[in-house]
């Protein structure tokens, strides 16, 4: 079968999520159960397509696809589908579809008066299950990551969704800070393989267990990819997360403790023991961190009162057992594993579902169990419902629960342990399996069959809709049955394949409950009566346990952590004063002393061989080089800010003077008109800062102290810049290949004659879509600050005029009149701007200019109508510039040039010449090619951010308007 049938999964959830944001909210839709029932279509769809694509496979065997992603970095976007992501894939969409069934019931509350967004909730599970699925699915790390991320995203908008509850934001961001850091450190460890095994693909790590464990690198690697891991599937001390994760509403707990993100970390180190495990680090670290997990779960869950608390621990000690079982390189190991994560689903998710019922139908949010009891009566069927699913957990027969118990205890006293643990392994496992059945105990017995703290206020319950209770009466029917009827050979062989996988050779599963009398049931027994004495005694135990033995718990180093990154930030940001000239001396010497640090300057200068070429040192290039050095001391020792602005703007184009000269009359061009433009936005600028201000800074500015350090600073900077361009010019190696490439290939295959027109448009495309890209970003974060900044002083609550009123004599920057004579001009040089900006487009592939100069030629007419007519007056004339329109106009035109050459079978960005493919007859020298549209485009998106930035500048305040309405009214009078 085609590996394609692994996209259609995702295809099916990405159309689920979509439509659970976009039914309409009235009619049909309307009610939660029915749209709950329709969105369970979607991962059950996906269910039955990873079933029937697993069906095809041989046994042992896997379905890939695979298609280039970054094929210079030999990076594949790759799915992969074997015997262990077939089963993680079944839990997550089977899970999947019942929790979307019972998410509907759950929110069918009319009698809430809680404001709820259920649509985004569904939309948040689907985003959820693709994540997980996407993970457990990956064929490569760098695809595994990417999902793997996208299950730390999703679950924090899941825990975070009654956002204004403090203690969901708190649990959303414990989980993330925690899963995020492990998520970085597991990066680490994935690029380690990667240049290890030479590949990021499963297939070629996995066939590289021997490189990579007899690489001296692999303490490294594995301890940062168990650390990503454990942080994940929650064990200590990284698993406090989880149980503070139970502010989310309850399908997403039980989705997320039964099936998804828990699991992640267990598939991870479940899929990569092949290729990293097997050795003494590895079964060390994962069975003293897995068995500390189980019994710090099963120990706290044995003290807590609430049952979701209740069973986030038990969900951790679980965690724990699973990541020990991977430890271990025996086959009864990994048969207890597969048996162990199927089970652990069934009831989990049985018992998560049952505890939102019980809040659901009692209208109790705490589900204290204390505060409960006696709801056998009221709620039988949900008492057979959690009753099966707990007797699952506490291990006891018939259930599915005790084969994993039997198998997981087979394996503890299995004799190939090492003989420092052959008793240690036993006996934790013996005790954590009895504070799992007196927890079990705990939720039947103090919900169901025993009697409230308060008898005088029972709780009231009734048993729910058929549709709410089905979801959790599945597992729980499951869970029973696996152990009832005759073994199924089919889940036996399915869970071999998974276990075989997770091996790295055949495992043998039988799911027999019976198989005599052994250790493994002898300790069984033992833990039985252990936890029924536990049970008995559960008062008196836990007041002890209350009093005297420590809460368990990492939530100091938790706390000390983000103390410790506050304080770093706090420290760090204290250069953050708000002074410019504070952050350029941070980033000339932080620049300086890196520079220094890795070149090895000065001692790496090499000028003794360098030879002096002044043939082209002539008069034209000595005076500009006198009169830019001139005029840049110039705007340094100014006075007047207006003096060092024109001073700046002379250094600029003395340097394009120089550019000229070399001859490089594109880059010249650029470096004139960006010159001239920022020459007009800092004179903009200036003026909307007061003179008093503008005075003081200049005094600030010019002090002796601050002289002589920024001096020094300089003239370091200088010499190290001076050093490192020495060293470059005398140490190359060759002579460059790039540019007579450039030269030899900008006519042939691109059609131009001005090879920098070539690489701007053609050789490097994407690099300019993503320039003009930040171009715009940088116009709108300029709008963002100023438009802010204005309506925060109270300066934007008006409106422009309406273009009918009467014109009046305009008044230009700073409120001063200007001259009919200039406003003539300006009416010229803006269709004169037009002009020469189609011009540079049309031909500027052959000739001088190009999209970018087009813009900036037409943004500076744009800029003189703001200083001669003012904001509104230039607003009023010039009502078709549209700076938002033509941003989005620009940048959906560049990208839709990009991709036309797919339309006719080329590559992105790839030359398409549409005037001759249409006929067109067109001037000598123009070309209606792709090259043009994107000129186009960039001019386009060069002019709107331009144009924001000159409308936020040219902005009048109030004093503005005062004296443009004390002008107005002295015309009107006249």
């Amino acid at each position: 079968m085609s590996g394609y049938i692994l996209l259609l999964p995702f295809a099916v959830l990405t159309l689920g999520i979509f439509l659970a944001l976009t039914l309409p909210k009235r009619g049909v839709f309307a009610s939660m159960p029915r749209l709950g029932l329709l969105l369970s279509v979607f991962p059950l769809s996906s269910f039955l397509l990873i079933l029937c694509a697993f069906s095809t496979i041989p046994s042992g065997k896997a379905l890939t696809f695979s298609i280039p992603w970054i094929p210079s970095l030999g990076l594949n976007f790759s799915l992969y589908l074997d015997g262990l992501s077939t089963l993680f894939a079944l839990l997550v969409t089977g899970i999947g579809t019942l929790v979307t069934i019972y998410t509907g019931y759950y929110f069918d509350d009319s009698h809430s008066s809680e404001p709820k967004n259920e649509r985004r909730f569904f939309a948040y599970i689907l985003l959820f299950m693709t994540a997980m699925l996407g993970l457990v699915l990956a064929g490569d790390l760098i695809t595994l990551f990417l999902f793997w991320e996208g299950t730390s995203i999703s679950s924090f908008l899941l825990i975070s969704y009654k956002y204004k509850d403090e203690t969901a934001r708190k649990g959303a961001f414990k989980s993330l800070f925690i899963t995020g850091g492990g998520g970085i450190a597991l990066l680490a460890g994935f690029i380690f393989l990667i240049n290890l095994s030479g590949n990021a693909d499963f297939k070629t790590i996995l066939a590289s267990g021997d490189i990579l464990r007899a690489s001296p690198l692999y303490p490294v690697f594995f301890t940062l990819i168990a650390f990503g891991a454990f942080t994940k599937s929650a064990q200590f001390p990284a698993h406090i997360w989880l149980p503070e994760a139970m502010s989310a509403p309850t399908p997403a707990s039980a989705f997320l403790h039964s099936a998804t993100m828990v699991k992640a970390g267990i598939y991870l180190l479940a899929r990569l023991n092949p290729a990293i495990g097997n050795t003494d680090l590895w079964f060390w670290t994962l069975s003293i961190f897995g068995l500390t997990t189980m019994l710090v779960g099963a120990y706290l869950g044995f003290k807590q009162n609430d049952l979701k608390p209740l069973l986030a621990y038990s969900t951790i000690s679980q965690l724990g057992v699973l990541v020990a079982l991977i430890g271990q390189d025996t086959e009864i190991a990994f048969k207890a594993l597969v048996i162990g994560i199927l089970a652990h689903a069934l009831y989990k998710s049985a018992l998560f579902m049952s505890a939102g019922i019980i809040e659901h139908e009692t209208g109790t949010r705490a589900n204290h169990i204390r505060k409960l009891g006696g709801l056998r009566k009221q709620m039988p069927i949900l008492f057979g419902i959690m009753g099966v699913a707990a007797l699952s957990m506490a291990g006891l027969p018939p259930l599915f629960g005790f084969l994993a118990k039997e198998t997981l205890l087979a394996s503890a006293s299995h004799p190939s342990l090492p003989p420092i643990v052959d008793n240690l392994f036993p006996l934790t496992t013996v005790i954590a399996g009895a504070l799992l059945l007196a927890q079990a105990g705990l939720l039947v017995w103090g919900v169901f069959l025993g009697k409230p703290a308060d008898e005088k206020h029972p709780p009231h319950g009734h048993d729910p809709k058929p549709g709410f209770w089905i979801a959790p009466a599945i597992p729980a029917v499951l869970s029973l049955a696996v152990g009832l009827l005759p073994e199924p050979a089919f889940l036996a062989n399915f869970l071999a394949d998974a276990a075989k996988a997770a091996y790295g050779d055949k495992v043998k599963v039988s799911l027999a409950l019976w198989t005599g009398i052994n250790v493994p049931l002898i300790l069984s027994v033992v833990a039985i009566l252990l936890g029924s004495l536990i049970f008995w005694q559960r008062e008196r135990i836990r007041a002890w346990m209350m009093n005297f033995l420590p809460n368990v718990t990492a939530n100091a180093l938790f706390n000390g952590t983000v103390s410790g990154l506050d304080s770093l930030s706090r420290t760090a940001t204290r250069l953050q004063g708000g002074q410019l000239r504070t952050y350029l001396r941070v980033m000339i010497l932080s620049a300086v002393a890196l520079v220094v640090l890795f070149s090895g300057l000065p001692g790496g200068v090499f000028i003794q061989n360098f030879e002096w070429n002044v043939e082209g040192l002539n008069g034209l290039r000595l005076f500009s080089l006198v009169l830019l050095t001139a005029a840049a001391l110039v705007s340094v020792i100014a006075k007047r800010d207006l003096h060092a602005v024109i001073a700046l703007g002379i250094t600029g184009l003395g340097v394009a003077v120089w550019m000229a000269l070399e001859p490089s009359p594109d880059v010249a061009l650029v470096q004139i008109v960006v010159d001239i433009l920022a020459t007009v936005i800092l004179i903009l600028s200036l003026s909307l800062i007061p003179r008093r201000l503008r005075d003081r800074a200049n005094e600030l500015l010019h002090s002796r102290r601050d002289m002589a350090r920024d001096a020094m600073i300089a003239v370091l900077a200088g010499a190290v810049v001076a050093g490192l361009t020495f060293t470059a010019l005398n140490t190359r190696p060759r002579e460059s290949v790039v540019s007579p490439f450039y030269a030899e290939n900008a006519k042939p295959l691109t059609g131009a004659k001005d090879i920098v027109g070539a690489v701007v448009v053609d050789f490097r495309g994407t690099d300019t879509l993503i320039e003009i890209l930040v171009f715009a970003l940088a116009g709108l974060g300029i709008y963002t600050l100023l438009h802010y900044a204005t309506r925060k002083r109270g300066e934007r609550t008006y409106e422009p005029p309406d273009k009918t009123l009467k014109a009046h004599t305009p008044l230009g920057i700073q409120n001063l009149p200007t001259s009919p004579m200039l406003h003539t001009l300006a009416y010229i040089m803006l269709p004169l701007a037009f002009m020469i900006g189609i011009i540079h487009m049309m031909y500027g592939h052959d000739q001088p200019g190009d999209g970018f100069t087009a813009g900036v030629i037409i943004s500076l007419a744009i800029a003189q109508w703001y200083m001669l007519f003012g904001y509104y007056e230039t607003r009023r004339k010039l009502f078709w510039l549209n700076r938002n329109n033509m941003i989005v106009a620009g940048l959906t035109l560049a990208l839709l040039n990009a991709f036309g050459g797919f339309v006719f079978g080329k590559g992105f960005f790839a030359p398409v010449d549409y005037g001759k493919m249409l006929g067109l007859s067109l001037p000598t020298g123009f070309a209606l090619t792709n090259s043009f549209i994107f000129e186009v485009s960039i001019a386009l998106t060069v002019m709107g951010a331009a144009t924001l930035i000159l409308d936020n500048l040219g902005h009048p305040r109030e004093e503005d308007l005062e004296a443009e309405a004390d002008l107005a009214a002295i015309e009107e009078a006249q």
